[in-house]
């Protein structure tokens, strides 16, 4: 998302994507919320909600997906 301008989302969006983050988080086993960061499945998220991604289910593969990737 660094070399895009900024994404802004309204209420509703807002909203779905603390769901999505919620439920990514909830989905992951005790000893993987020990090595995954909030930020990391959030940065899944918004890097797919950037490109108008709305659906729950795929927000939370985005997130999971971003936290399963070597860091760079």
């Amino acid at each position: 998302m660094s070399n895009q301008s900024p994404a802004y989302f309204d209420l509703d969006t807002v909203a779905l994507l603390r769901g999505a983050l919620d439920d990514a988080w909830a989905s992951l086993k005790p000893g993987q919320r020990a090595t995954i960061s909030r930020t990391l499945l959030a940065e899944g998220i918004l890097r797919e909600a950037s490109k108008g991604e709305r659906d729950p289910n795929r927000l939370i593969e985005a997130a999971l997906i971003a936290a399963s990737q070597p860091a760079a």
